[in-house]
């Protein structure tokens, strides 16, 4: 563990920054201090001197622009949905590359599907380019994930010049791989198939995105995944079964050995499946007299091997969660010694885990299940005595003896069927997570500082109960500190071609969302069609709100009833507590609208209809609606229009209002004194909205367009934006900057944008 440490300071000091390579000043002195010789921090000092000079020398190097034919293989994880077939792949050169390849026809993508693509070289010819980047600070970033798996460039193809069969033993295994996957889709029940090749093969590409909410909630998630408590087990549940059988100890240890790596590679070669499987093998070793090493060692050692062969695997959550929690249990075992029950030693095991794991925690996912820690108690036993045990033994069944195999499925499904239910339930049930929000770099290292002193402070004798404030402290601390921020900031999303706002007034006394976006989508749905729709709500919207650690809306504001602006709604309400809904009136009877009314009825969330003149007053901040002015629903122009004064400039939000509706705010509101005025534009700068004589009246300061990169819509429409030319009027658009925030603080503002 003392060379381990240095390795990963020295691993991510050769990605950047290189400062943190003054971290080994202090560690050298503590690890003399801690094992008084001068042996081990010399030896610290050479593994990291050496890892930091080898990982710089080998870093990837980006892969320029431009057309390109490259040969490549595909890993066992690509992905076919809708026209696309995209994934990790290797070159002939040995590089990671990202690959998107468009399908010319139907029939090209029911080959595809038929055969298994990574037991194939492909020549391609196509370009390389930049990922996109990403729609905000929280949202899923390309270039991240590309460099997470050490990924070099980007490349699209339509274009296959040549493919050729490979006949290696990884392809062998993966074609297995493929049969047993094959085999659960044609023998298991459909309520089954999904965790049955997550369990057994890894494939965690069909689970929806509900049941991967309630999982992630209960904090269960890691149970749904071959992962190091999964893997211990099938070793120990073979072992047992082979020494039952009579097999001497020495052939099954050995048999484990050899049997482990096959299976770490047709489970899909996940980087955590290796890492399971390598710690699983050391222990083997270690037990049997082969390797005299300890179990902290032995997790160093397998820490060390894979930074060294893959560095960028430090990036990964998976790895930093995976050997954190086994590093945390490892040294604790002092308290887990303490336990007197098996009860006692599960609600240990998890509270030390989710203790030692929730820094990188909120780094990473912004949230931290609380019910966890009571949750795991059943379902880690639960998954490990029954779920997964049944799951090998339906695999079996089905393929040796069919019959047996449908009679255990009319026991076992209706089981996990009740199980599914009670998951449902628990997942239901409120205040479960806790949303601070990614916490800033500082109160982050106070918060690993204190998890590390509340170990060393336990480990020392020191009783858990004492120690719990140095854990305490800085996650009160993470909680509150964004209620002492006295801005006002007010977030554009770029949710494509849409609109979603957020306005965050001073100390958070309030946040209301301004419509969700939301996709359009033309025609019937045909071969090219995603078996998963995007879901700007789910996938761009929460995340935000999630990452500023905003888990409740005062109001959500639903200008109108147009999908762009509301059909990540309904996602919105299945993640995020709303106090209550604010329409257009008559808006409610409209088909789109049918989803956002049945759970705001669910969940018992007041919808009010507003129109010109109610208003209302938080804080510094006043919020006044200045359309639509009658009751009838007429689409664009019945749009809710919000006017909002702050202590520095005003806003004014249109949502998709047109030229009638302009119109008519000039004849009623064209000689008020609205102040400085930073203006959304209507119907994301259409020719149809942002007239001139409307500009004129308002003079805004700023104007804002919400739009689509490329938008289909030519928007923002050439003329639009010569209007705000012509009359020097500033415009900024979510289509060219990514998302964009207005900082108010006192009588000022500045604004901030994605874009470099």
């Amino acid at each position: 563990m003392y060379i381990a440490v240095p390795v990963v300071v020295s691993a991510f000091a050769a990605y950047g920054p290189v400062y943190l390579l003054v971290c080994h000043l202090f560690l050298i002195p503590i690890f003399y201090r801690r094992k008084e010789d001068f042996l081990t921090p010399i030896l610290a000092l050479a593994a990291a001197v050496f890892s930091y000079s080898f990982i710089s020398a080998t870093l990837p190097m980006a892969i320029p622009e431009g057309p390109a034919t490259v040969s490549l293989t595909w890993s066992d994880n690509v992905k076919i949905d809708g026209g696309k077939i995209k994934g990790l792949a290797k070159t002939s050169t040995g590089e990671t590359i990202y690959v998107v390849y468009s399908f010319g026809n139907e029939q090209e993508k029911m080959r595809f599907l038929e055969l298994n693509p990574s037991s194939y070289t492909f020549v391609m010819s196509g370009a390389f380019r930049k990922p996109d980047r990403p729609s905000h600070d929280y949202s899923f970033d390309m270039g991240k994930y590309m460099r997470m798996y050490g990924a070099s460039g980007l490349f699209e193809s339509e274009i296959i010049l040549q493919a050729e069969m490979l006949f290696t033993m990884r392809t062998r295994l993966s074609e297995q791989r493929r049969k047993v996957k094959k085999h659960i889709r044609a023998t298991f029940p459909e309520a089954l198939k999904v965790e049955a090749e997550a369990l057994l093969i890894g494939d965690r590409s069909g689970m929806d995105d509900e049941l991967a909410a309630n999982y992630r909630t209960l904090g269960i998630t890691h149970l749904f995944a071959i992962s190091g408590l999964h893997v211990g087990l099938l070793a120990f549940l073979m072992r047992e079964l082979l020494l039952r059988a009579r097999v001497r100890k020495e052939t099954v240890d050995m048999l484990l050995i050899v049997l482990l790596p096959l299976y770490a590679v047709m489970a899909g070669g996940a980087l955590s499946v290796w890492r399971a499987v390598t710690v699983t093998i050391l222990v083997l070793l270690a037990a049997s007299g082969r390797l005299k090493v300890r179990l902290d060692d032995a997790l160093a050692l397998s820490a060390i091997f894979f930074i060294w062969m893959q560095p960028f695997v430090l990036f990964q959550p998976g790895f930093q969660l995976s050997y954190l929690a086994a590093s945390s249990l490892v040294f604790s075992s002092g308290l887990l010694a303490k336990a007197k029950s098996p009860i006692a030693l599960s609600f240990f095991v998890t509270s030390i885990s989710q203790l030692a794991l929730y820094p990188v925690l909120l780094f990473h996912f912004h949230e931290l299940s609380l019910s966890s820690f009571v949750v795991n108690l059943v379902y880690v036993p639960l998954y490990s005595m029954l779920i997964l045990p049944m799951n090998i033994v339906l695999l079996v069944m089905t393929a040796l003896l069919p019959k047996i195999a449908t009679g255990l499925f009319m026991v076992y499904e209706p089981i996990r069927e009740f199980i599914g239910v009670m998951t449902s339930w628990l997942a239901s049930l409120p205040h479960q997570l806790w949303t601070p929000g990614k916490p800033d770099a500082v109160w982050l290292s106070l918060a690993v500082v204190g998890v590390l002193l509340f170990f060393v402070r336990c480990e020392e004798g020191m009783k858990w109960v004492w120690a719990m404030p140095l854990i305490i402290v800085p996650a009160l601390l993470i909680h509150f500190i964004p209620y002492t921020d006295s801005s006002l900031k007010v977030t554009f999303l770029d949710v494509g071609q849409g609109d979603s706002i957020v306005i965050e007034l001073p100390y958070k006394k309030a946040v209301y969302v301004i419509d969700t976006g939301g996709t359009v989508t033309f025609g019937e749905p045909n071969w090219k069609t995603p078996e998963k729709k995007f879901e700007v709500g789910r996938k761009i919207v929460v995340p935000y709100l999630k990452g500023r650690g905003i888990a409740t809306i005062d109001k959500l504001i639903i200008t109108h009833a147009d999908s762009d602006h509301m059909e990540g709604a309904d996602e919105v309400l299945e993640e995020i507590v709303v106090n209550e809904i604010h329409i257009s009136p008559d808006s409610e009877v409209e088909k789109t609208m049918e989803a956002i009314m049945r759970l705001a009825v669910e969940k018992q969330i007041p919808v009010m209809p507003m129109k010109d003149g109610i208003s209302w007053t938080k804080g510094q901040s006043s919020f006044h609606y200045l359309s639509p002015m009658d009751g009838k629903y007429v689409g664009n122009d019945s749009s809710l229009v919000l006017y909002m004064t702050t202590t520095g400039p005003s806003f004014l939000f249109t949502g998709d209002m047109e030229q009638e509706g302009e119109n008519g705010f000039v004849r009623k509101y064209g000689h008020a004194n609205l102040g400085p005025l930073i203006l959304k534009a209507g119907h994301h700068g259409s020719r149809t909205s942002s007239t001139e004589p409307f500009v004129l009246a308002l003079q805004p300061e700023l104007t804002i367009i919400s739009a689509g990169r490329n938008s289909r819509y030519g928007h923002p429409h050439p003329e639009v934006m010569e209007t705000f030319r012509k009359h020097g009027f500033a415009t900024v658009s979510t289509a060219e900057s990514g998302s964009i925030t207005v900082t108010v603080a006192k009588e000022g503002y500045s604004v901030k944008t994605m874009a470099p």
